[in-house]
């Protein structure tokens, strides 16, 4: 049944098949035809067909509707009106009631082909060649494939076609999962009603792949309980985060060259060997019973057993490798949207594959599933299509594109594939934007569920939510994954940790105070509690990258400062109350650490102060020289508050310092005393900074309880279906426009009416009067006609007396101009002369202009019925 050698159906084939497939409409029991009752018997044991396995008589129409669609029959009789089964009120396009003359013709040859394979493979499963579509019309599977382009970025890629189809769609498990389904819709009425088959799915997908360029294929098969029933509960769910463990890593430290010889051991080799067996016996065990219980995981979550396994009916698409950026061939499963490969176990048998183009049924075995499968359509002994001629992108790639002429097109014309019925699809932006059937679709994975919302549904911006589970039932939560879009306070992203209570909250860039991500415990609101705050430190004055909280200190990183401080720490007293408790902490302690400034002398450069705050001290540490072991220190003991207040003295015995050279002269008092008064002026500075820190964490806190107590939701100024302000906007320009439209056409202006009221604008004039009327107005037309040419003129002029002064004064300092004022003269000179060309533009088109607009001035006059009396 190789390609042309097929036999085509003749006229007592059509009649036999139209006594096989045709039923009487009296509801009464009948008797089967003697030319099927053979097949029938042959297909179906008593066993299988029960009560009516041997008594004809009590065979309904029904049994027999559901006998020709196990066997996959192919009416071949066409009624002229159909009902629509889905929506009657409804009007469909003659396509989706009636079929084509070619479309009939396709439809008797798939019914030769259908007889003939089963005639040569009895024990293989019936091909699934066509079906009823939502008017109960029996369409060719191969005709409901609807290429289509669509105009969003995310049908470029089959990753985006996948994801929409997985994501627009409910999914409906087939009637019955051993046998093919009666009705295919098309895809229009599949994305109306947002829901399907496994087959509308593929059909739908691949129309989509088709239509951005993909070489995509249905594919009818069989597959696993849980492909077949979209079972995701033993499967780990894909949109889980991805944290990364830092690896540890050992490094190797530089032996110094002198060190202290460690001292020997003395411990008993015996003894260290028999703890090491105590120690490696207990991570045996260990290892022991993680496998144990990695056994007893893996047993109970194992699915029970089919009873049918390996004849469920299944589809999927594959994508072959003859477009771009498609190395091998793959499968995607509809249902998630997610690429597989031919070695997935859950693909158990391919039967056949069809496009737009044309039908193949594998003659390949799957006795190893689908792993070794080939897809060269051309070969004959791995495939078999339905049409003898191959699609023309095929028989093209086999032939010298310089040989093919008309007469090599002709021989080779064979049936080719009827154009679609189906009509062209069409995803609108609302519809795009919903996405989800109701605006929302909920998927159960592994010990996690998986919550989808479309934009602006979530009265808080709410896109998806993860929610993962210390069960199998879903009822202890553990961790939350929410993710937010079009929030004012530009939030993205909040993981709560439901064991532990903790929260971490992410935005993006736009915030006022810069904040990026948010780290606390739920039900703890207090600036003294635990917190983390980290933040965009390019945007902030003061180069914050990150400020972590506690009641007992707080502590801050900063980045690219021009004072080079990278890191402050504030002890506080234990027991302080918050500012919400309306005192301050008590600071006991302050530390600041600085980056080396090159510019400055190592023992000047400070490296690490603090100020001992409780013990009245502060304390200075400098950076290490080049080829110093050690830094230079400084100590001061501030001098009492009595003698801080008026004026600062300076008292060397409340110093002491070291110094990395001991050659060197010990520092002046002079310089100690101006170095302390620094000191002194920095940590009043850095208790002030800490304070406002505090203010502006408390300043922070109550603007995101407000936020949180009332979301709100950012609208483009181009969505005009949300955005309430642009909308009425644009309709009062629209009705303003319509009525200065109305206006102009109401009022039509009359350039006579001035003449006319010269004279008292009487009722009737005489020739005289008309006559100078017409005079007057062809002079004041004559006359602005030349003022208007005169002015271009004087200013055509005056520009060329600037171009000319310009161009004389270069030529004088041309020696003495620099190269800025070279430039600027040369582009002011180009400004003039472009200026020029378009005076002398006008001034042109004025005097060509200069006749007709006269000829219109006499049309006006002729046309006015005031002055008929010098026209007559």
């Amino acid at each position: 049944m190789h390609g042309s050698k097929r036999s085509v159906p003749s006229k007592s084939d059509i009649q036999e098949l139209h006594a096989d497939v045709s039923f009487p409409h009296s509801g009464a029991g009948v008797s089967l035809p003697n030319s099927g009752s053979k097949d029938i018997q042959e297909e179906k044991t008593e066993s299988e067909y029960g009560s009516y396995g041997n008594h004809y008589e009590e065979i309904t129409e029904e049994h027999l509707k559901q006998i020709a669609l196990e066997l996959g029959l192919i009416k071949l009789y066409w009624p002229q009106e159909l009902i629509p089964d889905v929506d009657q009120r409804k009007h469909y396009p003659p396509s989706y009631t009636q079929n084509s003359n070619k479309e009939k013709l396709l439809l008797w040859y798939s019914e030769n082909f259908r007889r003939q394979y089963h005639f040569v493979y009895k024990a293989r499963k019936p091909l699934f060649l066509a079906a009823k579509n939502e008017c109960g019309l029996q369409k060719m599977v191969c005709t409901t494939v609807r290429p289509t382009t669509i105009r969003l970025p995310e049908f470029r890629t089959w990753e985006g076609c996948a994801n929409f189809v997985a994501d627009h769609l409910n999914y409906k498990p087939l009637e019955k999962p051993q046998l093919l389904p009666g009705r295919l819709f098309s895809p229009t009425a599949v994305m109306e009603r947002q829901k399907g088959n496994i087959f509308e799915y593929s059909t739908l997908l691949c129309s989509f792949l088709i239509g951005s360029g993909y070489d995509a294929y249905v594919v009818s098969g069989c597959a696993t309980r849980e492909f077949c029933v979209f079972d995701q509960t033993r499967v780990v769910c894909p949109c889980l985060p991805e944290f990364t463990k830092a690896e540890k890593r050992n490094v190797d430290k530089d032996v110094p060259k002198y060190a202290i010889k460690p001292p020997a051991n003395l411990y008993s080799e015996f003894l260290l060997e028999m703890e090491a067996k105590k120690v490696r016996k207990k991570e045996e065990e260990e290892k022991k019973r993680e496998e144990a219980m990695r056994l007893v995981i893996e047993e109970f979550e194992k699915p029970p057993p089919d009873e049918i396994s390996g004849t469920r009916v299944h589809s999927w698409v594959v994508v072959l490798p003859t477009c771009i950026n498609v190395q091998e061939p793959f499968f995607i499963d509809p249902l998630t949207g997610n690429k597989c490969d031919l070695s997935n176990p859950n693909f158990l048998r391919l039967e056949s594959i069809w496009n737009h183009t044309n039908y193949w049924v594998n003659l390949q075995s799957c006795s190893e599933r689908c792993k070794n499968l080939k897809f060269q359509l051309t070969d004959l002994k791995c495939w078999e299509h339905l049409l003898p001629g191959e699609p023309w992108h095929f028989w093209k790639s086999g032939h010298d594109e310089g040989n093919v002429t008309a007469d090599t097109i002709l021989e080779e014309k064979h049936l080719d594939m009827p154009a679609s019925w189906v009509d062209r699809l069409e995803i609108s932006n609302a519809v795009y934007e919903k996405r989800f059937p109701n605006g929302h679709k909920t998927v159960l994975y592994k010990k996690c569920k998986l919550e989808k919302f479309a934009p602006y549904v979530q009265e808080d911006g709410l896109v998806t939510r993860i929610t993962t589970y210390t069960d199998y039932d879903w009822t202890v939560p553990e961790l939350v994954y929410e993710y937010y879009s079009n929030r004012v306070d530009c939030l993205l992203q909040v993981r709560s940790n439901m064991l532990n209570r903790s929260i971490v909250e992410v935005f993006r860039r736009g915030r006022a105070d810069c904040l990026r991500e948010h780290s606390f415990f739920l039900g703890r609101t207090g600036v003294e509690d635990k917190r983390t705050m980290v933040f965009y430190h390019m945007a902030r004055h003061d180069g914050l990258e990150k400020l972590e909280m506690d009641p007992l200190y707080l502590i801050q990183h900063f980045h690219d400062r021009l004072d080079l401080l990278y890191y402050r720490k504030v002890d506080y007293q234990p027991g302080g109350q918050g500012q919400v408790g309306g005192s301050k902490r008590n600071v006991l302690k302050l530390v600041e650490e600085f980056c080396r400034n090159p510019k400055k002398d190592a023992n000047s450069d400070i490296a690490r102060r603090t100020f001992a705050v409780a013990d009245n001290q502060i304390l200075l540490k400098f950076h290490c020289a080049p080829g110093k072991i050690t830094a230079a220190t400084r100590e001061f003991i501030k001098p009492p508050l009595t003698e801080m207040a008026e004026k600062l003295t300076f008292n060397p015995d409340l110093t002491a310092g070291y110094q990395t050279n001991p050659t060197d002269h010990p520092p002046k008092n002079l310089y100690l005393f101006c170095m302390l008064r620094e000191q002194l002026k920095a940590e009043e500075d850095s208790l002030l900074s800490a304070r406002q820190m505090e203010e502006e964490v408390s300043t922070i806190l109550k603007q995101r309880s407000i936020e949180l107590c009332e979301p709100q939701l950012e609208v483009s100024i181009f969505n005009m279906e949300r955005n309430q302000l642009a909308k009425e906007g644009m309709e009062a320009r629209d009705k303003q426009i319509r009525a200065q439209a109305a206006r102009e056409l109401e009022t039509d202006v009359d350039f006579l009416a001035p003449y006319f009221a010269r004279i008292g604008n009487p009722e009737k004039i005489s020739e005289q009067q008309a006559l100078q009327i017409r005079e007057d107005c062809i002079a004041d037309f004559k006359q602005l006609f030349v003022d208007r040419i005169n002015k271009i003129q004087d200013y055509f002029e005056e520009v060329g007396g600037e171009i000319q002064a310009k161009n004389k004064w270069y030529e004088e300092e041309r020696d003495n101009l620099t190269k800025a004022e070279e430039d600027a003269y040369l582009k002011a000179n180009a400004e003039k002369s472009f200026l020029l060309h378009v005076l002398e533009v006008r001034l042109a088109r004025l005097r060509h202009l200069a006749t007709a607009r006269y000829q219109t001035i006499e049309a006006l006059f002729r046309a006015d019925k005031r002055l008929s009396v010098l026209y007559g």
